[in-house]
């Protein structure tokens, strides 16, 4: 998958939410070792703060990767 610069910058935002080195866009990112309550709440205010987006905390449960979620907040 080609991504462009806010794509990267999306996925290196998301990375460094979830402290870890990086993210692809496949990755189910609810997978990363820290994700919890905590951290998704965590996501959403950055969210929010960075894109004007606020998303749910059950719309961010539902994403199955990083690119449907960036999908919904670069839309």
């Amino acid at each position: 998958m080609d991504i462009g610069q806010s794509e990267q910058t999306f996925l290196a935002m998301l990375a460094d939410v979830l402290e870890v080195a990086s993210v692809s866009p496949e990755e189910d990112y609810r997978r990363a070792p820290l994700w919890g309550s905590l951290t998704a709440f965590s996501l959403k205010v950055t969210l929010q703060q960075k894109y004007g987006r606020a998303l749910s905390l059950a719309e961010l449960d539902s994403c199955s990767s990083a690119a449907e979620l960036m999908g919904k907040v670069l839309q």
